[in-house]
């Protein structure tokens, strides 16, 4: 079973992947802020970070240097979701954006999915 975090402040988008991440077997927790979503990060170990771009008090593209930078989470695979950055803008504001993909909100549930699947076993 795979330990998923997702880090963002929409809590009907947060309740629907929940579901969907519990229902394929995952071990999934969530964070509403980069703060807490960075303690939970170091705690969990995930393997796995579903992140947001725009949240309260920061971009997701902050916490993923963040997470990059921390010893305990710099290997982890990130999947930022955002429905108002596009792929390039977020690029644009990351320096290294190994280990990252990028979905469109509002999120295809197959798309996601396979995406999920993708980034746990490596072939993302």
């Amino acid at each position: 079973m795979s330990k998923i975090l997702i880090i963002d402040d929409d809590f009907e988008i947060v309740s629907l992947l929940l579901e969907v991440l519990r229902h394929d077997g995952h071990d999934a927790d969530s964070a509403p802020e980069p703060v807490e979503g960075m303690q939970k990060a170091r705690a969990l170990k995930p393997d796995l970070i579903i992140l947001d771009y725009h949240m309260p008090g920061s971009t997701g593209a902050h916490l993923f240097e963040s997470l990059r930078r921390n010893q305990a989470s710099r290997e982890i695979p990130i999947l930022f979701m955002s429905g108002e950055a596009s792929p390039e803008d977020i690029l644009s504001e990351i320096s290294d954006s190994g280990g990252a993909r990028f979905l469109a909100k509002p999120v295809h549930l197959e798309d996601f999915r396979k995406a999920v699947k993708e980034m746990l076993a490596g072939t993302a």
